[in-house]
């Protein structure tokens, strides 16, 4: 199953609180894999809106891989919906590459709520994690949302892009009617844990909401490149070496 079929499965949904990141960021534990609810951390007043985190490519586990602390002996067939997040528990699964998601924003009332910018807040960077790739599928695709971003994790300051053909911020929420905001992060370089925060306004208050796929913890997106990838095939019984090498 996908890696975000994890945050799917297990109904992910940020709380909706107007957030001020505190601390040394880079000094953030990161987590074992994206197997959590989203959450988001309360240091100010409740926020006037609800994101709810669910993965964008539902329908195509194909474009999405794992790195894997373990061999392929000792590795669980991929997962169904149900059972991924136990797969990834027990594995210590971290999504490899990329990790495409979905933030559905609305409102908690019937005031008018203003999306005014996404920004993306790195908690920790370093050397991808040397451990085997596990595909699970083969091919990629998938369509652009409305509201579709792009995010280099490898680049110097990271920030979302509007994707070409797509619609960026400001977005107007309310509680009847709700946005839908995709993010694709990706990294060829790195081991990324990453927050995204979320800029908003009502009347004469604002606030940022920070997204994460757990109780105060960031996503993690992990390189491929120079791995072992392996796949396991339809019908198959056990995992071998993908034709299609990062």
């Amino acid at each position: 199953m996908t890696a975000t079929a994890v945050l799917a499965a297990l109904g992910a949904v940020a709380t909706g609180l107007r957030t001020h990141p505190g601390g040394d960021p880079t000094s953030a534990p990161a987590p074992a894999a994206n197997a959590g609810a989203t959450g988001a951390v309360d240091r100010g007043a409740s926020a006037p809106i609800t994101v709810t985190v669910r993965p964008s490519r539902r329908d195509d586990p194909e474009c999405d891989k794992y790195v894997v602390d373990h061999p392929p002996s000792e590795v669980p067939r991929p997962p169904t919906v149900a059972d991924a997040p136990a797969w990834a528990a027990k594995t210590g699964a971290v999504p490899g590459h990329y990790l495409s998601i979905e933030l559905i924003v609305q409102g908690t009332g019937s005031d008018t709520v203003v999306l005014t910018a996404l920004n993306v807040r790195i908690a920790r960077i370093a050397a991808p994690l040397a451990w085997n790739a596990y595909s699970m599928g083969e091919g990629c695709g998938g369509g652009v949302g409305v509201h579709s971003f792009d995010l280099d994790l490898d680049a110097a300051h990271p920030r979302p892009v509007v994707f070409e053909g797509s619609t960026g911020l400001p977005l107007k929420v309310s509680e009847r009617d709700p946005e839908v905001i995709e993010v694709n992060a990706a990294t060829t370089s790195h081991d990324v844990s990453w927050y995204l925060e979320l800029e908003w306004s009502s009347g004469n208050r604002t606030g940022t909401l920070t997204i994460g796929p757990g109780a105060g913890t960031p996503f993690r997106t992990s390189a491929l490149k120079g791995r072992p990838l392996y796949r396991y095939p339809p019908g198959g019984k056990a995992w071998e070496p993908s034709p299609f090498q990062e």
